[in-house]
């Protein structure tokens, strides 16, 4: 089974999801796994998104922190992980049609095998999205990080 492993720091800026982006694919392109590109480039981005929207500001006094993003390889899955310092957990929403954004997760979920978040000790959170090749010549592997 192929293992791989890549983690990137991103600075607290908004421009860093558009890096975060261009890591996720260049990685994926990297261990040959081209096919996942596109559909990890809109989870990273919506993930990381949130990090920074709502990760830092609801962690001010710990929003100068960077933003880890790993890409963790299992066989022909692979898991996104993106901690923050904030304590707020996501949590899919019903926004309305005239709601600006809110649909973001929504995305997440209907790309992923599965996602999650759980809590970090002293503080923070990591959250994670699942997704898998079409390709399943290797044995299953467990579809959580």
């Amino acid at each position: 089974m192929v293992t791989a492993s890549a983690t990137f720091v991103l600075p607290p800026h908004a421009e860093s999801v558009h890096s975060a982006r261009n890591f996720a694919t260049g990685t994926l392109t990297g261990w040959s796994l081209g096919e996942l590109s596109e559909n990890m480039e809109l989870v990273v981005s919506e993930l990381a998104t949130n990090a920074f929207r709502h990760g830092l500001r609801l962690a001010e006094s710990r929003a100068r922190e960077p933003i880890r993003l790993s890409l963790l390889r299992r066989g022909t899955t692979v898991a996104c992980t993106l901690n923050d310092p904030g304590a707020g957990f996501p949590s899919l929403r019903n926004p309305s049609a005239l709601d600006i954004g809110g649909l973001g997760l929504h995305i997440v979920e209907s790309l992923s095998l599965r996602w999650g978040w759980a809590p970090l000790a002293p503080y923070g959170k990591i959250v994670w999205a699942v997704l898998r090749t079409g390709h399943h010549d290797e044995p299953d592997e467990p579809d959580h990080p």
